[in-house]
């Protein structure tokens, strides 16, 4: 019997073709493509003219320049356009099939099920490998590749530790064939996401738990490894998140922030951490690029300028912030910026609408950022910040034939006529788009020049010059291959309607013309030269500004910080706080910031500048202990009972006009503090109210480390509603046992941290260290005396309490705040040497505040308490000189020791007594000068020096005021005259900084304006 093997064949090779290895399609025979007669920027200020880009299936194979095209390969003549390099944008969650599971929650949630070795904390995945959820998607594609970008990265953008991005191409492929690298940076961010813990509930929290989190990290890896090596050794349990952070040096990680305070702080934590700074950018580098320059970083820039300030009627107008306004004028200024402090940088569609990424980009390109310096951020630098720059950016062999075509100058007036991935071609604009441009034709002896529109939207138009007669085109039709149309053509002598038909081909324009009788003419014709697009020399004007680029970017901002000046005081009654108390017609001379002389008749050396303060008054500048300003985030990490890790000094607010408000009245030390919301909160932060400064450059570093305690209703969530419940401690004596377990698990720490030392001093191979705990280091700080408690306190049970509790782990209390019924114990505070810091006459405000009263500060002070005058309010801090005089109403306090009590006896409560609080020689020039007595309800401050700096002066505050007016309308002028595009912009979701208190909850003020 005979079998026919054909059949047997075609199945077989069949086979081979849909089946090929891993079961893709694939096709092996080599497919040839050259673009030819192009100008090809081959990368940023490298630029070919009429050169051919030749591809081979999905990469470059060779650029060729003189368009000696191979045999066999599929020709395109983009004579006319350009070809760049595919853009890449380096910051989206593009084809990722994955959607975190937004839980809808009753807080409080302490702890999350551990599932598959997960991290403790649900914000943090640092597990997550986004490469393994890549779906491809052509139509979300499309969002990216009509704007020119042929890859991304990607990641899904929830929780703190987000997990590892993948960079891949906007191919309409498999996910196989689009992952160009599969694992590629951490992304990382402040926002916890949906995870349903409670923990963190503000920034300082957020901050701290990263913190922990890469401590947790390098102790988990480094005992990992360990225990691989010695096997009498025990590993530590498995986790998955923690074991994911091993590569992090090595990949680097994306920080993600809302706003430039936190960039900033974003920036400083990956310092910390010896990483790479890469930082997701927020539209206002600008403001303070100098220093955000000294991280070295590399950002993602996104193209999100704000809508112009609704200016139209009167009342929205004075309604408007002038940093608003500043910031709607300078946001087009920020790439510009970025690169002339030579900061490398990408652009991201990240928070805009595609349509608005190409206006907006223009707009920085006319507002000083060069064209070449553009495509970089584009290209190039993208490529780098997506770690794939081995294979995308350039237009080079072996590079993937991912381009750009583009017609005219892509930066000012041109437009994006396709874009190729992988070697095949997406088309953006309509197929009869070829023929867009001008021609040279003829048609026996008669000379036309045709000029073609063929929009991405709407009707093709056209018109016909014979002579000096322009003719409207009618019935126009094009496509790739051909274009038709008729005229009336009767200046060039031919009667009726003339209808024309035009193709290419490798000699040129062909065609013919059909008059109206029927005869057929010929037509030749040529492109009309156009000039190539040079991409790297175009430098747009230096734009001009209405606006003042000032620190901080608002109202009273300055344009430089004040230099230190010598001055001399001339006849001032200088209120020293000291033993020499007020010393009436007194000279006092600063020299380089310091305080060197207090006398009479003092001269002045050479050069100083002379003050007659005849009739004025001169005081150390005003000490706040207890304070809540300048602070980002939250003021209460509430979320558990011990939340010593946090620091308020990570979340210094340097914008908050609060500071200027307070310097204005005498106010040049504050010492924020964390709220009352559990018993142990965060560390506190003194600073100094150096205004224009940076964060880091407000904080007075010589202040002794303190810490905030609380005791009282607060902690125990005694008016927090019916949810708050769950948390230990409910009662005053579980307070006190909370404090016990803390102190105890402190010290236990610490005695295993010596076990290990002495350990490791034997034998360091064998030895593992303990898991590094941030909170209970601060703990341990308070009972090694490194650290100082300020606590909130109001009845004397639980002050008596916490008074032995101490005395019982052998420390002392720095300060009890508040301290409402301090009257009361006033003689044990005294013998503990604990200090005191208390409101001058706030009372029955709740119901553990029913006993105070307004002469508890005299009281205290007569017992030998040190007792200061808090203000706990940022308004109340702009009059301390009043309420410390309220101690002279009640209970006729001396003037002098009134004075102290927002003076020399805060300074000594916060440490910095021997710097600051009083003058005296040898102390810094921290120095308000009066015009009336400073106790006086009627005394204004006319000039403040910290350090010798005059950071206030009512002069000139009063010149700036006016200034100030003249901008603002000059900007309002700007916006009213403005055209629509230029309107257009993203209205900011975030809302403003409120007024943190002592008891703000965070997370109900968050929710309250996510309802809103």
């Amino acid at each position: 019997m005979k079998i026919s093997l054909l059949p047997i064949a075609l199945l077989s090779a069949a086979s081979s073709i849909a089946y090929a290895g891993d079961g893709q399609q694939n096709d092996n025979t080599p497919k040839l493509t050259a673009l030819t007669h192009a100008t090809v920027v081959l990368a940023p200020g490298k630029q070919l003219s009429n050169a051919t880009v030749l591809i081979e299936n999905n990469r470059i194979k060779a650029i060729v320049k003189d368009n000696d095209v191979p045999a066999g390969a599929f020709t395109i003549n983009l004579n006319g356009y350009t070809v760049y390099p595919g853009f890449i944008d380096p910051y989206t969650n593009y084809g990722i099939e994955y959607t975190p599971e937004k839980q809808t929650y009753e807080p409080p949630i302490y702890e999350i099920k551990r599932i598959g070795g997960n991290a403790a904390n649900g914000a943090i995945h640092a597990e997550k490998e986004w490469f393994s959820y890549i779906y491809p998607n052509d139509k979300d594609a499309q969002k990216w590749r009509c704007n020119g970008f042929t890859s991304v990265q990607s990641a899904v953008m929830d929780g703190i530790f987000r997990g590892t991005g993948v960079s891949v191409s906007l191919a309409n492929k498999t996910a196989n064939q689009v992952i160009y690298k599969a694992r590629t940076h951490h992304f990382i961010s402040f926002d916890k996401g949906s995870s349903p813990q409670d923990y963190p509930d503000s920034l300082m929290g957020s901050m701290a738990l990263i913190r922990q989190t890469f401590s947790d990290a390098r102790w988990y890896n480094e005992s990992v490894a360990k225990a691989k090596s010695y096997p009498e050794i025990a590993a530590p349990e498995f986790n998955i998140a923690l074991e994911a952070l091993a590569n992090v040096k090595q990949t680097g990680a994306i920080f993600a922030a809302d706003d430039l305070n936190s960039e900033l702080r974003a920036a400083k934590l990956l310092n910390e951490e010896n990483l790479p700074v890469h930082l997701l950018g927020n539209g206002q580098e600008y403001a303070r690029i100098d220093e955000l320059q000294q991280y070295r970083p590399q950002l993602i820039v996104p193209l999100n300028y704000p809508a112009a300030p609704d200016v139209t009627a009167e009342e929205s107008a004075n309604n408007t912030s002038l940093a608003s306004l500043r910031h709607w004028e300078r946001a087009p200024s920020n790439a510009a910026t970025i690169a002339a402090h030579k900061i490398p940088f990408a652009f991201t569609q990240y928070g805009i609408d595609a349509d608005a990424f190409w206006p907006r980009l223009k707009m920085a390109v006319a507002a000083g950022l060069s064209e070449q310096q553009a495509l970089a951020a584009l290209t190039t630098d993208a490529a780098a910040a997506a770690g794939i720059d081995n294979m995308v950016g350039k237009i080079a062999p072996g590079y993937m034939a991912d381009l750009v075509i583009a017609k005219g100058n892509l930066f000012t007036d041109g437009h994006i006529v396709s874009v190729w991935t992988q070697g095949e071609e997406h088309k953006l604009l309509p197929s009869g788009h070829v023929w867009q441009g001008e021609y040279q034709l003829r048609v026996g002896e008669l000379e036309l020049t045709l000029n073609l529109n063929v929009p991405a939207k709407g009707s093709v138009t056209g018109t016909l010059t014979a002579g000096d007669e322009d003719v409207q085109l009618q019935h126009l039709q094009a496509d790739e291959q051909r274009v038709s149309f008729s005229a009336e053509l009767s200046q060039a002598g031919l009667t009726g309607v003339s209808r024309m038909s035009l193709w290419r081909d490798q000699q040129g324009i062909q065609g013919r013309l059909i008059t109206a009788d029927g005869s057929v003419e010929p037509i030749n014709g040529q492109v009309q030269a156009t000039t190539a697009n040079d991409t790297t020399s175009n430098t747009p004007p230096a734009p001009s500004y209405a606006s003042k680029l000032v620190h901080p970017l608002q109202a009273f901002g300055v344009e430089q910080l004040p230099q230190q000046e010598n001055l001399l005081f001339k006849h001032a009654t200088v209120w020293t706080s000291a033993a020499q108390g007020v010393l009436p017609d007194t000279d006092v001379l600063v020299t380089k910031g310091k305080i060197r002389r207090i006398g009479k008749d003092l001269d002045a050396p050479s050069g100083y500048q002379v003050i007659d303060a005849t009739g004025l008054h001169l005081t150390a500048g005003i000490i706040d202990e207890h304070s809540h300003i300048a602070i980002n985030g939250g003021v209460n990490e509430g979320t558990d009972a011990v939340t010593a890790e946090v620091r308020i000094g990570d979340v210094v607010d340097p914008n908050a006009v609060a500071i200027y408000r307070s310097l204005a009245g005498g106010v040049t030390t504050a010492n924020l503090l964390h709220g009352s919301a559990n018993p142990i909160g965060g560390q506190s932060q003194v600073i100094q109210l150096r205004w224009g400064e940076t964060a880091e450059g407000l904080k007075f570093e010589q202040a002794r480390p303190g810490i905030k305690f609380a005791l009282g209703e607060n902690v125990k969530q005694s008016n927090w509603g019916e949810r708050f419940t769950k948390r230990f401690p409910q009662t005053r004596m579980g307070v006190k046992a909370l404090f016990t377990d803390a102190f105890n698990a402190a010290r236990e720490y610490h005695e295993q941290r010596d076990d290990y030392a002495e350990l490791r001093s034997r034998d360091k191979r064998k030895t593992l260290e303990p898991r590094p705990n941030l909170r209970l280091e601060a703990v341990e700080q308070v009972l090694n005396s490194q650290r100082d408690v300020h606590i909130h306190s109001y009845v004397q049970s639980e002050i008596l309490m916490f008074l032995r509790l101490a005395e019982q782990f052998d420390f002392r209390v720095k300060t009890f705040t508040h301290v409402l019924e301090g009257y009361k114990v006033a003689p044990e505070l005294a013998a503990h040497g604990a200090m005191a810091s208390t409101f001058a006459d706030w009372w029955a405000y709740k119901f553990e505040v029913y006993d105070a009263i307004p002469q508890n500060a005299c009281l205290m002070a007569r017992k030998g308490v040190v007792t200061s005058i808090n203000s706990d309010d940022n308004e109340m801090q702009r009059r301390l000189n009043q309420e410390a005089a309220k101690s002279i109403m009640y209970c006729d306090m001396p003037p002098e020791e009134a004075w102290k009590m927002v003076t020399i006896n805060p300074a000594k409560q916060l440490g910095v007594d021997q710097l600051t609080g009083s003058i005296e020689e040898g102390k810094q020039a921290d120095l308000v000068l009066w015009d009336h007595n400073p106790l006086s309800a009627y005394a204004k401050t006319q000039a403040v020096w910290i350090d010798g700096k005059r950071y206030f002066d009512r002069a000139a505050d009063e010149q700036r005021t006016q200034a100030i007016a003249v901008e603002k309308a000059a900007l309002i002028q700007k916006v009213l005259s403005s055209d629509d595009a230029r309107k257009q912009g993203e209205t900011s979701r975030k809302p403003p900084e409120p007024i943190w208190h002592c008891d703000t909850d965070f997370h109900a003020w968050n929710q309250q304006q996510e309802a809103l």
